[in-house]
């Protein structure tokens, strides 16, 4: 283990005798059990304002408990439980005390924090014993980039949840209002528009009031105006920054193997000139800059935006609160096509959380033991309905992931193309539905047949996974790919803390995020980009570029 070089973060700082005490190398703990003589494993859990838990569960007592008491004799209670800033500030209280609750969900830097102190448990060994082929699967599909990024000092000190990042940005366009005003769009069926018929529709849409409220805008981003990843994507421009060749807020690699960041380059400034042709023609939002993430949000449930940037999700968490408010409300999804044809975006495989145990917890097995259960057992069920009921009770509810005792995800690479695909296909009749293995992929699949079997009068829900798996992620997603379109930018991707970034990450991002607004606002010319990118050298981006390539150097 590296010799301890920190301990906290931010503001808080301990005295000397709670650093020898959290590093004294005691041995665990005796096993505390309940009356009933299960094991007590305390967490740390991360909730959700809208979980959709049935009457009487709860984050505390809920299915997922229950499974794991039932059968590995686990009694699962919180230590604590927050949501959004509030966990993570409790996350950062259990830190600087050295009080860990059994197992938690945190990020690589508070994960590389615990094990530099030695608070967290060594997993190599129970990993290698206990998870299983399943789990082990998962991380092999991306070539083990994610149980490499828990690695420190070549132990696996957490397991970390899959998220993959795979492209292309889309832009989700009122169909019901393209019906009404007669527009058509991709007419050679290739799932993608050209940045022309992007702007002429929010035109039209605007021009025409296509919402009827007096108050459609044309396009409206939020004030980053950018995102680095396909899930960050919600209601910001990427996907035309994509389209003209910009790649914002990722590091890129040269032929040459040097890094550059994707925001600082030509491509970039002439996208920001598209933004402000499209604000000053009065296409764009005239309040961008000052309008929130929110307020974007309740114009899009409201009827006053009819092209709504975001990922392939966007519907299950976003789109269908303007279905439920307008069940006319229908979104269909497109890629944006470059001026050679092609469709650009960006793929990275990603980290959604690392579970942390504590070196105090007699049991680490248990927790290897539990992902296990929920993410291999649960999620390959064959007759959920009948092994696990009240889980399938929770899928039929749409009840949200984060009620587990651990807020993660676990999937293999680009899963969700070939799930979709398969769901997609079942529901329209190609194959049969009876014969899907997966629960979650046999669940979408019915849902989508229910939209389609029944448009007008299925639950909202059922449009929200029509809309994001068949027409999203099998109609677009996969298509662009099997059309031969995709072209497939991979930036440079690592795990590492940068210290570079930690100094100066939070300046430099707020500098580009003013700055771009005041050049697409016209407070600033553009002939000034040059500058912005001396300044975002000089106040750290150099710094942070000189660290990321000394990384990318060592990875050849």
């Amino acid at each position: 283990m590296k010799n301890m070089h920190k301990f906290l973060t931010g503001s808080l700082v301990l005295g000397s005798a709670l650093l020898l005490t959290a590093c004294g190398g005691n041995e665990p703990k005796e096993a505390e059990k309940d009356a009933d003589g299960n094991i007590i494993m305390t967490v740390g859990q991360q909730t959700q304002p809208n979980s959709k838990l049935p009457e009487g569960d709860s984050y505390g007592d809920n299915a997922y408990r229950r499974l794991v008491k039932e059968k590995l004799g686990v009694d699962i209670q919180s230590a604590f439980e927050a949501n959004g800033d509030d966990f993570t500030r409790q996350v950062s209280l259990a830190i600087a005390s050295g009080d860990l609750p059994d197992l938690m969900v945190v990020s690589r830097d508070e994960m590389e924090e615990l094990a530099d102190n030695d608070l967290i448990a060594d997993l190599t060994d129970v990993y290698d014993e206990y998870a299983s082929d399943g789990i082990k699967e998962i991380y092999k599909s991306f070539d083990n980039v994610q149980i490499d990024s828990a690695k420190i000092d070549d132990r696996i000190m957490a397991l970390p949840g899959t998220a993959n990042d795979f492209g292309p940005n889309l832009v989700w366009i009122r169909q019901d209002w393209l019906d009404n005003l007669g527009i058509k769009l991709d007419e050679d069926g290739n799932h993608a528009i050209t940045l022309d018929e992007l702007k002429s529709t929010a035109q039209t849409f605007k021009e025409k009031d296509a919402g009827g409220s007096g108050k459609t805008q044309g396009l409206a981003f939020a004030n980053w105006l950018t995102g680095d990843s396909h899930g960050g994507s919600a209601y910001t421009a990427t996907a035309i920054f994509n389209a003209l060749g910009s790649y914002p807020k990722n590091y890129l690699v040269g032929d040459d193997g040097k890094l550059e960041y994707g925001s600082n380059t030509e491509e970039t400034k002439e996208s920001l000139a598209y933004v402000k042709q499209l604000f000053d023609d009065k296409i764009l939002d005239d309040q961008f800059g000052t309008r929130t993430y929110d307020d974007i949000n309740a114009m899009m449930i409201n009827g006053e935006l009819g092209i709504v940037p975001g990922p392939w999700h966007l519907p299950d968490w976003a789109l269908v609160q303007a279905r439920t408010s307008n069940p006319e409300a229908t979104f269909t999804p497109f890629a944006i096509e470059s001026s050679d044809g092609k469709v650009n975006g960006v793929s990275k495989p990603g980290v959604g959380g690392y579970v942390v145990v504590s070196k105090d917890f007699a049991h680490p097995e248990l927790v290897v033991k539990m992902i296990n259960l929920l993410f291999d057992d649960v999620a390959n069920s064959k007759d959920m309905e009948k092994e696990y009921p009240e889980i399938y009770e929770y899928a039929q509810k749409a009840v949200d992931g984060s009620v587990r005792p651990v807020n993660i995800e676990m999937f293999k690479n680009l899963s969700e193309i070939s799930d979709a695909v398969e769901a997609s296909e079942a529901a329209e009749g190609e194959t049969s539905i009876d014969d899907i293995s997966s629960f979650t992929v046999k669940n979408n699949s019915n849902k989508i047949k229910a939209y389609l079997d029944d448009p007008t009068g299925s639950d909202p829900t059922d449009w929200a996974v029509y809309a994001s798996r068949l027409l999203a992620v099998d109609h677009v997603m996969d298509g662009v790919r099997q059309a031969g379109i995709y072209n497939e930018i991979t930036p440079f991707v690592t795990f590492e803390t940068i210290k570079a970034s930690e100094r100066n990450g939070a300046q430099i991002g707020k500098l580009e995020e003013e700055t771009f607004i005041k050049y697409v606002t016209g407070e600033e010319s553009l002939d000034n980009f040059d500058k912005y990118v001396d300044t975002w050298d000089s106040q750290g981006g150099q710094a942070i570029l000189e660290e990321m390539q000394k990384l990318a150097d060592d990875q050849k």
